[in-house]
Protein backbone atom coordinates (compact mmCIF):
# COMPACT_ATOMS: atom_id res chain seq x y z
CA UNK A 1 0.00 0.00 0.00
CA UNK A 2 1.35 3.41 -0.95
CA UNK A 3 1.24 6.38 1.40
CA UNK A 4 -0.39 9.56 0.06
CA UNK A 5 -0.58 13.28 0.65
CA UNK A 6 -3.54 14.28 2.77
CA UNK A 7 -5.08 16.78 0.38
CA UNK A 8 -8.79 16.17 0.97
CA UNK A 9 -9.59 16.28 4.70
CA UNK A 10 -13.30 15.63 4.20
CA UNK A 11 -12.69 12.46 2.19
CA UNK A 12 -10.11 11.27 4.71
CA UNK A 13 -12.44 11.90 7.66
CA UNK A 14 -15.32 10.14 5.89
CA UNK A 15 -13.21 7.04 5.30
CA UNK A 16 -11.97 7.15 8.89
CA UNK A 17 -15.53 7.15 10.23
CA UNK A 18 -16.41 4.22 7.98
CA UNK A 19 -13.39 2.28 9.23
CA UNK A 20 -14.32 2.78 12.85
CA UNK A 21 -17.91 1.75 12.26
CA UNK A 22 -16.49 -1.60 11.11
CA UNK A 23 -13.84 -1.81 13.84
CA UNK A 24 -16.00 -1.18 16.90
CA UNK A 25 -16.91 -4.79 17.70
CA UNK A 26 -13.31 -5.94 17.54
CA UNK A 27 -12.07 -2.94 19.51
CA UNK A 28 -14.51 -3.58 22.34
CA UNK A 29 -14.04 -7.33 22.63
CA UNK A 30 -10.38 -8.19 22.01
CA UNK A 31 -6.96 -7.47 23.55
CA UNK A 32 -5.50 -4.38 21.88
CA UNK A 33 -1.85 -4.51 20.86
CA UNK A 34 -0.95 -1.04 22.14
CA UNK A 35 -2.70 -1.65 25.47
CA UNK A 36 -0.87 -4.96 25.94
CA UNK A 37 2.44 -3.29 25.06
CA UNK A 38 2.33 0.01 26.93
CA UNK A 39 -1.04 0.29 28.69
CA UNK A 40 0.43 -0.18 32.17
CA UNK A 41 3.12 2.41 31.48
CA UNK A 42 0.51 4.96 30.42
CA UNK A 43 -1.69 4.27 33.45
CA UNK A 44 1.30 4.49 35.81
CA UNK A 45 2.37 7.76 34.16
CA UNK A 46 -1.13 9.18 34.63
CA UNK A 47 -0.96 8.30 38.33
CA UNK A 48 2.53 9.80 38.66
CA UNK A 49 1.53 13.07 37.00
CA UNK A 50 -1.68 13.35 39.01
CA UNK A 51 0.15 12.74 42.26
CA UNK A 52 1.38 16.34 41.93
CA UNK A 53 -2.18 17.68 41.84
CA UNK A 54 -3.53 19.54 44.84
CA UNK A 55 -6.85 17.79 44.33
CA UNK A 56 -7.54 14.56 46.19
CA UNK A 57 -9.55 13.46 43.16
CA UNK A 58 -7.92 14.90 40.02
CA UNK A 59 -9.86 15.37 36.79
CA UNK A 60 -8.60 13.47 33.74
CA UNK A 61 -9.81 13.96 30.17
CA UNK A 62 -9.13 11.05 27.79
CA UNK A 63 -9.26 12.28 24.18
CA UNK A 64 -10.27 9.32 22.03
CA UNK A 65 -10.94 6.84 24.85
CA UNK A 66 -12.01 3.88 22.66
CA UNK A 67 -12.84 0.96 24.93
CA UNK A 68 -12.14 3.03 28.08
CA UNK A 69 -9.24 0.70 28.80
CA UNK A 70 -7.36 3.51 30.56
CA UNK A 71 -10.16 4.14 33.06
CA UNK A 72 -10.37 0.39 33.71
CA UNK A 73 -6.60 0.23 34.26
CA UNK A 74 -6.68 3.18 36.67
CA UNK A 75 -9.58 1.58 38.57
CA UNK A 76 -7.72 -1.74 38.87
CA UNK A 77 -4.76 0.14 40.35
CA UNK A 78 -7.06 1.73 42.94
CA UNK A 79 -6.52 5.27 41.64
CA UNK A 80 -9.31 7.71 42.48
CA UNK A 81 -10.07 10.32 39.84
CA UNK A 82 -12.87 11.96 37.92
CA UNK A 83 -12.56 10.59 34.40
CA UNK A 84 -14.06 12.22 31.30
CA UNK A 85 -13.87 10.31 28.03
CA UNK A 86 -14.24 12.03 24.66
CA UNK A 87 -14.72 10.06 21.45
CA UNK A 88 -16.39 10.54 18.07
CA UNK A 89 -17.52 6.90 17.82
CA UNK A 90 -21.08 6.43 19.07
CA UNK A 91 -20.49 2.70 19.59
CA UNK A 92 -17.77 3.47 22.12
CA UNK A 93 -19.94 6.04 23.87
CA UNK A 94 -22.93 3.70 24.14
CA UNK A 95 -20.79 0.78 25.33
CA UNK A 96 -19.15 2.81 28.10
CA UNK A 97 -22.40 4.44 29.20
CA UNK A 98 -23.77 0.94 29.78
CA UNK A 99 -20.55 -0.49 31.21
CA UNK A 100 -20.19 2.27 33.81
CA UNK A 101 -23.85 3.20 34.27
CA UNK A 102 -23.63 3.25 38.08
CA UNK A 103 -20.18 4.83 38.32
CA UNK A 104 -20.46 8.49 39.37
CA UNK A 105 -16.73 9.13 38.86
CA UNK A 106 -16.82 9.04 35.07
CA UNK A 107 -18.67 10.43 32.08
CA UNK A 108 -18.47 9.87 28.34
CA UNK A 109 -19.18 12.52 25.71
CA UNK A 110 -19.56 12.32 21.93
CA UNK A 111 -16.98 14.86 20.73
CA UNK A 112 -15.26 15.66 17.44
CA UNK A 113 -11.69 16.37 18.55
CA UNK A 114 -10.98 18.25 15.32
CA UNK A 115 -13.57 20.89 16.15
CA UNK A 116 -13.42 23.48 18.97
CA UNK A 117 -14.60 21.97 22.26
CA UNK A 118 -16.70 24.28 24.41
CA UNK A 119 -17.28 22.58 27.76
CA UNK A 120 -17.00 23.74 31.35
CA UNK A 121 -14.11 21.45 32.25
CA UNK A 122 -10.73 22.25 33.76
CA UNK A 123 -8.62 19.14 34.00
CA UNK A 124 -5.41 18.28 35.82
CA UNK A 125 -4.40 16.01 32.96
CA UNK A 126 -5.45 15.43 29.36
CA UNK A 127 -4.44 12.14 27.73
CA UNK A 128 -4.30 11.27 24.06
CA UNK A 129 -3.31 7.61 23.81
CA UNK A 130 -2.97 6.67 20.14
CA UNK A 131 -5.67 9.02 18.86
CA UNK A 132 -3.82 12.09 17.54
CA UNK A 133 -2.13 10.23 14.70
CA UNK A 134 -5.56 9.28 13.34
CA UNK A 135 -6.66 12.90 13.00
CA UNK A 136 -6.26 15.03 9.89
CA UNK A 137 -5.13 18.04 11.92
CA UNK A 138 -3.05 18.46 15.08
CA UNK A 139 -3.51 22.13 15.87
CA UNK A 140 -7.19 22.07 16.87
CA UNK A 141 -6.95 18.95 19.07
CA UNK A 142 -3.89 20.39 20.81
CA UNK A 143 -5.68 23.71 21.25
CA UNK A 144 -8.61 21.81 22.75
CA UNK A 145 -6.28 20.03 25.17
CA UNK A 146 -4.66 23.32 26.18
CA UNK A 147 -8.03 24.96 26.83
CA UNK A 148 -9.26 22.00 28.88
CA UNK A 149 -6.33 22.13 31.28
CA UNK A 150 -5.81 24.00 34.51
CA UNK A 151 -2.67 26.19 34.68
CA UNK A 152 0.37 23.90 34.90
CA UNK A 153 -1.80 20.96 33.85
CA UNK A 154 -0.21 18.21 31.78
CA UNK A 155 -0.96 16.81 28.34
CA UNK A 156 0.23 13.21 27.84
CA UNK A 157 0.53 12.04 24.24
CA UNK A 158 1.27 8.42 23.34
CA UNK A 159 1.79 7.55 19.70
CA UNK A 160 3.82 5.44 17.24
CA UNK A 161 6.97 6.34 15.36
CA UNK A 162 5.88 7.14 11.77
CA UNK A 163 8.59 4.93 10.23
CA UNK A 164 6.90 1.92 11.81
CA UNK A 165 3.50 3.07 10.60
CA UNK A 166 5.00 3.15 7.10
CA UNK A 167 6.48 -0.32 7.61
CA UNK A 168 3.08 -1.65 8.69
CA UNK A 169 1.42 -0.63 5.40
CA UNK A 170 4.26 -1.87 3.16
CA UNK A 171 3.78 -5.37 1.75
CA UNK A 172 7.41 -5.89 0.69
CA UNK A 173 10.90 -4.47 1.12
CA UNK A 174 10.75 -2.64 -2.27
CA UNK A 175 7.37 -1.16 -1.31
CA UNK A 176 8.77 -0.04 2.05
CA UNK A 177 11.66 1.71 0.30
CA UNK A 178 9.26 3.34 -2.14
CA UNK A 179 7.09 4.54 0.72
CA UNK A 180 10.13 5.98 2.48
CA UNK A 181 10.95 7.89 -0.69
CA UNK A 182 7.37 9.13 -0.91
CA UNK A 183 7.51 10.21 2.74
CA UNK A 184 10.38 12.52 1.86
CA UNK A 185 9.12 13.80 -1.49
CA UNK A 186 5.32 14.01 -1.28
CA UNK A 187 4.04 17.47 -0.35
CA UNK A 188 2.35 18.26 2.95
CA UNK A 189 1.01 15.79 5.49
CA UNK A 190 1.15 12.11 4.54
CA UNK A 191 -1.17 9.27 5.55
CA UNK A 192 -2.22 5.67 4.96
CA UNK A 193 -4.90 3.28 6.15
CA UNK A 194 -3.21 0.31 7.78
CA UNK A 195 -4.46 -3.11 8.88
CA UNK A 196 -5.25 -3.45 12.57
CA UNK A 197 -2.47 -5.22 14.43
CA UNK A 198 -4.00 -8.37 15.93
CA UNK A 199 -0.90 -9.05 18.02
CA UNK A 200 0.47 -11.95 15.99
CA UNK A 201 -0.49 -10.76 12.50
CA UNK A 202 -2.26 -8.01 10.60
CA UNK A 203 -6.01 -8.12 10.00
CA UNK A 204 -7.19 -8.99 6.50
CA UNK A 205 -10.43 -7.00 6.86
CA UNK A 206 -10.08 -4.25 9.45
CA UNK A 207 -8.05 -1.08 8.99
CA UNK A 208 -7.55 2.23 10.72
CA UNK A 209 -6.18 5.65 9.71
CA UNK A 210 -2.57 6.64 10.29
CA UNK A 211 -1.33 10.15 9.67
CA UNK A 212 2.46 10.26 9.57
CA UNK A 213 3.17 13.03 12.04
CA UNK A 214 6.79 13.44 13.08
CA UNK A 215 8.16 14.32 16.50
CA UNK A 216 8.82 17.77 15.10
CA UNK A 217 5.13 18.11 14.19
CA UNK A 218 4.04 17.28 17.73
CA UNK A 219 6.62 19.50 19.40
CA UNK A 220 6.39 22.52 17.10
CA UNK A 221 2.59 22.64 16.99
CA UNK A 222 2.27 22.10 20.74
CA UNK A 223 4.76 24.92 21.35
CA UNK A 224 2.80 27.23 19.05
CA UNK A 225 -0.38 26.39 20.95
CA UNK A 226 1.30 27.34 24.24
CA UNK A 227 2.61 24.09 25.73
CA UNK A 228 6.07 23.60 27.17
CA UNK A 229 8.06 20.40 26.84
CA UNK A 230 8.06 18.22 29.95
CA UNK A 231 9.58 14.81 29.16
CA UNK A 232 10.00 12.11 26.52
CA UNK A 233 9.96 8.31 26.69
CA UNK A 234 10.31 5.52 24.10
CA UNK A 235 9.33 1.86 24.14
CA UNK A 236 11.17 -0.20 21.54
CA UNK A 237 9.19 -3.33 20.65
CA UNK A 238 10.71 -4.27 17.33
CA UNK A 239 11.05 -8.02 17.92
CA UNK A 240 7.30 -8.61 17.56
CA UNK A 241 5.66 -9.81 14.31
CA UNK A 242 4.64 -6.22 13.56
CA UNK A 243 7.48 -4.11 14.98
CA UNK A 244 6.76 -0.79 16.66
CA UNK A 245 8.50 2.00 18.48
CA UNK A 246 6.13 3.87 20.75
CA UNK A 247 6.90 7.31 22.08
CA UNK A 248 5.31 9.38 24.80
CA UNK A 249 5.41 13.15 25.25
CA UNK A 250 4.55 15.02 28.41
CA UNK A 251 3.62 18.64 27.72
CA UNK A 252 2.82 21.29 30.30
CA UNK A 253 0.48 24.28 30.20
CA UNK A 254 2.61 27.03 31.66
CA UNK A 255 6.28 27.70 32.19
CA UNK A 256 6.51 26.83 35.90
CA UNK A 257 7.69 23.26 35.65
CA UNK A 258 10.87 21.26 35.74
CA UNK A 259 11.86 19.64 32.46
CA UNK A 260 13.26 16.11 32.44
CA UNK A 261 14.59 13.64 29.90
Amino acid sequence: MMIRSLKNRNAYRKRSRLCWSKNSTYWLSNPLRHVVDVGDYIADTVIRICSRSRSSKPTIVDMGFGSAWLYQALSRKGFSCYYIGFDSNEDFINYSLQQFATDKSCRFDLVDLEEPIDVNIRADLVVSAFSLFELSDLRQPMTNAFNLLLPNGHFLISTIDPTYLILAVSDSWPEFLENLARYETLPGTKYAFQPIDLGDKASNTLEYPSVLYSRYDYLSISRNVGFHFGSYKEHILTAKPIPKIYFHLELVKGANHASST
